[in-house]
């Protein structure tokens, strides 16, 4: 997870949202430095309307020639009467759309373990999920223990990290004893240095960190305490890498309105916020209502490329100032940048989607009769660039990561992509991977001709051996499909996957999973449903059916399929369900798919 593989991903997927900005590529070359810039205003909030002009860049103390400029607006989480929208998990993920990195740090080491201060740490971070737009992703960090969550859209998952947070902070011992600042380490600033290195690498765009702790206080070596390191050292440069990655802190204290205690028990909240432009919020019992504000004022911002000077040591960091012609504006911005040479030598797993090689990717746990290992279907689609005038070969690396960050397998593979013809399908690359029951990060990267993108899933592969009810992941299938190309696959399922999730009423969509009994009890009747729900959270369509006895193979499997009723569907999006239960036992599989009127 984040201490060890920084802060992985699983991303938003581009039926399910709302039309986002696109990214800004600017692709003039090595020489363009990159910046994203937020604009305030007295109150606060985000100054619009701004163009190039307004803006002057200098690097060491002289104006750069600014070569691209746009204007970027958030859109608000979208207001609907379906939980689900922002709720259900996500089976398909790319990298093409425009998004807020928000990175959500539990202090659980120097918070006090009490019910009432667990339970506001919990409700400042589910605030910050309900604040999230649809192109935001978001990660759940602790600086000690937790069940940490990488960088995703899938609301469900952060939900679940946020709900591991417990203090470990007591009365009577303090801290964690390896989160004792006099004893040499301090895990806040750890940790969010490791934020900061990690949203350094990331591509442009807005990046907030929402510290949610109890506060504390800095030790400079005072007289008689004892320190292995020197934490006024670790401050600064922490400060100067949150100032390069250009991440805002906004500091919320757990603890609330405290009877006992001094501004300087809170030096933390207010030292990490005021040195990156953020905020604090402290002594009060309220802080979860000031997590709006955090987001208003990164809900609008502006990408500006400028063209670097040359150095004779291209190793030194280049630092830059940003200036707006606006009188009683702020400016919130990096405040430099290395040389691409060393820019390139960030973290290998950076945990961000980025590039400017479109990709689309889903994945499906599978079991193998006969093998423990189980193998994770995928399905791999790259958007033909718009400026593409011939085919193109793309080499694609998938590489599993377990929760420790080690690596478990790598599938390489090459497919061509052809130039866009009017409103024909992009196809859908198939791929499989072996691997142990365990939840993993799928890294899928692709190069061609100068271009690259990478994409993140996260998957949890079942038991399928022992798991009593199992179910393989949920695959969907456009027909008339074409071939199984890889053999494997053919061989295992019947059906072709498919990233696509945009549908018109005349369109054939087989659905297709796996049920699975497990173990060595007998086997017994499953039921099964398969339900559609509309963006108004209204039941458009209902199949049920039973998978008997004699359905279920000497494997212990049995398969079931359904059609999406998308003729009777009208334009919008829905949620489809499927699940099976037999006695107390349930498992559901979801996609997310969309309808529109006919081309």
């Amino acid at each position: 997870m984040l201490r060890r593989i920084a802060l992985a991903v699983a991303v938003l997927y581009l039926q399910s949202a709302a039309p986002q900005t696109p990214v800004p590529t600017f692709r003039t070359g090595v020489d363009v430095v990159q910046l994203d810039v937020t604009v305030l205003d007295k109150d606060r909030h985000p100054v619009r309307g701004l163009t190039a002009d307004d803006f002057t860049i200098l690097e060491r103390g002289k104006p750069q020639p600014i070569v691209a400029f746009s204007a970027v607006d958030v859109p608000a989480p979208a207001a609907s009467a379906a939980p689900w929208i922002r709720d259900a998990p996500l089976d398909v993920v790319s990298n093409a759309e425009n998004r807020r990195l928000v990175a959500i740090v539990m202090d659980d080491a120097y918070t006090k373990l009490e019910p009432d201060i667990m339970k506001r740490a919990k409700q400042i971070a589910r605030n910050a999920i309900d604040q999230l737009g649809p192109g935001d992703l978001a990660a759940v960090v602790f600086t000690f223990l937790g069940r940490a969550q990488n960088f995703t859209a899938d609301r469900s998952q952060l939900i679940q990290a946020i709900d591991s947070y417990t203090p470990k902070m007591t009365g009577s011992m303090g801290p964690p004893a390896n989160c004792n600042p006099t004893l040499g380490r301090s895990c806040d600033v750890d940790s969010l240095a490791t934020v900061a290195s990690t949203l350094a690498s990331a591509p442009p765009g807005r990046k907030i960190v929402l510290l949610i702790s109890g506060g504390r206080a800095f030790r400079f070596g005072e007289i008689g305490v004892p320190s292995t390191r020197n934490e006024a050292f670790e401050l600064m440069r922490l400060f100067g890498d949150l100032q390069r990655a250009n991440a805002t802190i906004y500091a919320y204290d757990a603890h609330g309105l405290e009877v006992t205690g001094s501004i300087l028990d809170k030096e933390s909240l207010y030292s990490f916020a005021e040195s990156t432009g953020g905020r604090a919020v402290a002594f009060r019992n309220d802080p979860e209502s000031f997590v709006a504000d955090a987001f208003r004022e990164s809900s609008s911002y502006y990408f500006i490329g400028f063209r670097r000077t040359s150095s004779s040591n291209e190793k030194e960091f280049h630092k830059i100032e940003v200036k707006v012609n606006r009188p009683g504006v702020q400016v919130h911005t990096r405040n430099g940048y290395y040389p691409t040479a060393k820019d390139a030598g960030a973290q290998t797993i950076s945990g961000i989607p980025s590039g400017d090689l479109s990709l689309y990717v889903t994945a499906a746990p599978m079991a193998v009769p006969g093998r423990r290992e189980a193998e994770v279907i995928l399905a791999t689609r790259i958007a033909s660039p718009t400026d593409a005038t011939s085919d193109r070969s793309v080499a694609l690396t998938t590489t599993a990561y377990d929760s420790e960050g080690k690596p478990h397998g790598t599938l390489r593979q090459t497919m061509t992509i052809t130039p866009k013809t009017g409103a024909t399908a992009a196809p859908d690359l198939p791929g499989h991977l072996p691997l142990k029951a365990g939840r993993y990060m799928l890294n899928v990267a692709g190069t061609s001709e100068g271009r690259s993108g990478n994409v993140f899933v996260d998957v949890d592969v079942p038991d399928f051996a022992k798991d009593a009810l199992a179910a393989s992941g949920l695959i969907l299938q456009r027909r008339p499909a074409p071939p199984i190309g890889d053999t494997f696959i053919a061989d295992l399922i019947p059906v072709a996957p498919t990233t696509h999730r945009q549908f018109v009423p005349s369109d054939s969509v087989a659905v297709f999973v796996r049920i699975y009994q497990g173990g060595k009890g007998r086997i017994v009747p499953v039921r099964m449903l398969a339900r559609v729900k509309s963006d108004s959270d209204a039941t458009a369509s209902n199949q049920e059916s039973m998978l008997e006895v004699e359905n279920f193979s000497a494997a212990r499997s049995a398969d079931y399929e359904v059609s999406l009723p998308l003729e009777h569907l009208s334009p919008g999006q829905y949620l489809l369900e499927v699940s099976a239960q037999s006695g107390a036992r349930h498992v559901i599989r979801t996609a997310r798919f969309s309808v529109v009127s006919e081309r």
